[in-house]
């Protein structure tokens, strides 16, 4: 449930980012973007594990930023074509003239290149209070055509349009790193695979692996580092159990395969295996065999509920 609640978390943080996106650029009433974050919204809470929440977050959080994108950018656009083409000095304009609004990266300046003297105090004014402008080092070219104000570049727009999709996919990979850290989305690097054989003279319960040995492999593992351990096929998370029926042992509720008992773990190898060393030895006396494979690629399957 711990992890359920912190999933759900992830998906109110980001829902505030993206409203927080559609209000900044003025797209939060179109009604595609209320939409897109409507579904975001209902698919992230109607989830009924983690694992299904991330999953619902990542795959209609990039729907809804998509569609905030495409409406700010028209809207943008639409806005600068509606300033400059209701400048009075602009309508009775006739002939070809040049308007160039550069963002100087500042956050609260923009500079305009109107060198016929075009537009008024109040366009310009509207100009440089428009926040899609602001902090950016491109420039937004437009040619004025016997009073009709054509785009010709959109350099500016798309390098914001550009540096949000860069912050995104910051986000997205955070999201990502944190589900594959806490267990439920795959896992990959360099780590060791752990092989544990029972004594081939079974002479009693103190020649068998339990589900103890392996809570203590386990909390090795992780006190030394490892980024995720799989038992079987089953990834170990916060509330993972591992216990003993009869023969048999459960990890997550689910049998695992045993002699040998196959565990996985992603993390510096040199360091995992060290931390095994005194289990292998205790382990030993009992003639419980254990042993270690240091590998480049190490591959943790995601949690499953």
């Amino acid at each position: 449930m711990g992890e359920l609640k912190k999933a759900k978390g992830m998906a109110i943080i980001l829902l505030q980012y993206y409203e927080l996106l559609a209000n900044q650029f003025g797209v939060q009433h179109y009604p595609s973007v209320r939409s897109a974050l409507a579904k975001f919204r209902f698919e992230s809470e109607s989830a009924l594990t983690a694992e299904e929440t991330l999953s619902a977050v990542l795959y209609y959080g990039s729907l809804v930023y998509e569609t905030i994108m495409r409406e700010a950018r028209n809207y943008h656009l639409n806005e600068i074509l509606k300033i400059i083409s209701s400048d009075p000095n602009v309508k009775n304009f006739k002939g070809t003239a040049e308007i160039v609004i550069q963002g100087t990266g500042s956050g609260n300046k923009v500079l305009l290149e109107d060198e016929k003297k075009l537009l008024s105090m109040e366009s310009v004014r509207k100009i440089e209070e428009n926040p899609f402008f602001r902090g950016a080092y491109s420039s937004l070219r437009i040619e004025i055509d016997n009073g009709n104000p054509i785009i010709v570049n959109e350099d500016l727009l798309m390098q914001k349009i550009n540096k949000l999709k860069a912050e995104l996919a910051t986000l997205r990979n955070r999201l990502e790193t944190i589900a594959s850290l806490a267990g439920f989305a795959p896992l990959e690097g360099e780590g060791i695979i752990i092989r544990i054989y029972d004594a081939e003279k079974k002479e009693g319960e103190s020649n068998i692996i339990h589900d103890s040995d392996l809570r203590d492999v386990v909390n090795e593992l992780f006190a030394a580092g490892a980024l995720g351990v799989q038992i079987g096929q089953e990834r170990v998370v916060t509330h993972t159990s591992i216990r003993c029926v009869g023969p048999v042992i459960l990890v997550n509720h689910r049998p695992i395969p045993v002699d040998p008992v196959v565990i996985r773990a992603v993390g510096d190898p040199e360091v995992l295996a060290s931390a095994l060393e005194l289990i292998e030895r205790s382990l030993g006396l009992f003639g419980i065999r254990i042993e270690v494979k240091k590998e480049e690629r190490v591959r943790l399957v995601g949690y499953r509920n």
